[in-house]
């Protein structure tokens, strides 16, 4: 009973912090100090790791951070998140209150960041498959969800026609700085069913659609060397390979 009594009291918390852009009254340093604790060794110190298993989470909305951990603290079937790693997640979280989880994604949304490897220019410097999977990321594939800079559907300004970070919550998550390994595994998970939620044009269009080997040649060598770096004391910290950065399967 108190299980599901918190599971209830974390949907609430996360429905009513997905409305507002800033979460002003947790407590920081426990926020790290848990993150520390129970997070970093398969997520980096920073939450920068990113591998074929573990998603970077540095950058990554808050609210859509909080989606996530209500899913895998669900027994919804039609929004848990199953699996080894839902386990793995389920028992961690599920040890903590709902207040502590919120100090996690608040403590998570100070660190500043960089982000390597992305831009046009830069893949420009690569080859021609590269040039490829960006196209295909950020404009032709994901970025019709996922914006043309894979960091979430924003706001357009009336105006520019630019994307507006500044206007409300995105309606997708970031994708930028996830490792393609990582990216096939979860569509693969939506289209058999074992990853719920989430539109049903990522279980129908996309997880079929990435079948294709070209496409999956092309976004995978474009994503490998896109990263999401921790800016500390306003220095970039160096770039780990896969290897040295997390958890291998």
């Amino acid at each position: 009973m108190e299980f599901k009594s918190k599971i209830m009291s974390l949907g609430l918390i996360a429905l009513s912090l997905l409305t507002s852009q800033v979460l002003a009254q947790e407590n920081i340093d426990n926020g790290k100090k848990l993150f520390a604790s129970e997070c970093a060794t398969c997520h980096g110190v920073y939450g920068e790791v990113s591998n074929d298993v573990v998603p970077n989470i540095l950058g990554q909305y808050p609210g859509y951070m909080l989606t996530q951990m209500q899913a895998f603290l669900s027994d919804d079937p039609k929004n848990a998140r199953v699996g080894i790693v839902g386990s793995l997640k389920r028992s961690i979280l599920s040890d903590m209150s709902v207040q502590d989880i919120k100090d996690i994604v608040t403590y998570l949304g100070t660190i500043e960041y960089a982000i390597v490897g992305a831009t046009k220019k830069e893949t420009e410097t690569r080859d021609e498959l590269a040039m490829q999977g960006w196209w295909l990321a950020n404009f032709a594939g994901c970025g019709n969800c996922h914006g043309d800079d894979q960091q979430g559907l924003r706001v357009r300004n009336p105006g520019t026609g630019e994307l507006d970070s500044g206007i409300g919550a995105p309606f997708t998550p970031k994708l930028v700085g996830l490792k393609f390994g990582y990216l096939k595994r979860q569509l693969d998970s939506y289209e058999d069913g074992r990853r719920a939620g989430g539109l049903s044009a990522m279980k129908h269009i996309m997880a079929p659609l990435f079948k294709s080997p070209r496409l999956l040649q092309a976004v995978g060598h474009y994503a490998k060397d896109v990263h999401v770096i921790p800016v500390i004391n306003g220095v970039a910290m160096e770039v780990k390979s896969e290897e040295e950065s997390g958890a291998e399967e």
